[in-house]
């Protein structure tokens, strides 16, 4: 058979969709059956074992909420038995996550460096209204930091930055030399793209 009948009869069969045939001609489709494009921007790491785990903990949390909603709008029992299911997994999943984390340690902080021990274990009191107080904020594990709230570095509060003389000079040699000329009005390329006679 010659190979323009195969072609035509590869596409009509329905194995080769015809769009990507357009798109990619003999070309690799690189791209999901959905036709996105393959980035990897589905994979969810830091790099990390004990964030992402985390990260993967949450992620089960938040499946398991949407089956609980899916669930809630639904009559049908059969759909109903697999969402309740599906729902199930995410348990099982989030306990599995949970006691791989729990099998490193130790797990807490994530990384190698540790905090800064002065603001690591501080709560400075930014609330209005009612505090409220609790195990996030109270006990011998916080320092709570009433009002008013002083500048945590020692500084103003202010956004500043402090530069030696050299630096300072050499700022305002950059800002000299990359100052924009507000009296040029060149011809451009959307211009000269424009149609129009300059």
């Amino acid at each position: 058979m010659p190979a323009a009948s195969c072609n035509t009869l590869y596409v009509k069969k329905g194995d080769f969709p015809l769009t990507t045939a357009l798109l990619y001609g003999g070309g690799p489709a690189l791209t999901n059956s959905a036709g996105v494009p393959w980035t990897a921007a589905y994979i969810d790491t830091i790099g990390e074992p004990t964030a992402d785990l985390r990260s993967n903990i949450a992620a089960e949390a938040r499946a398991k909420i949407v089956y609980e909603r899916l669930i809630n709008v639904t009559d049908d029992p059969g759909i109903k038995e697999a969402l309740g299911f599906l729902m199930t997994r995410e348990i099982a999943h989030q306990k599995s996550f949970e006691k791989a984390l729990h099998s490193i340690q130790p797990n807490f902080p994530q990384g190698k460096l540790p905090g800064i021990p002065e603001f690591a274990s501080v709560y400075y009191n930014m609330s209005s209204g009612n505090d409220a107080r609790g195990p996030w904020n109270s006990g011998d594990d916080w320092e709570f930091v009433e009002e008013p709230q002083p500048a945590v570095d020692g500084g103003d509060g202010l956004a500043t930055v402090g530069v030696d003389d050299a630096d300072a000079q050499a700022l305002k040699a950059m800002a000299s030399r990359t100052a924009s000329d507000v009296s040029s009005d060149p011809t451009t390329g959307a211009d000269l793209g424009s149609g129009q006679s300059v």
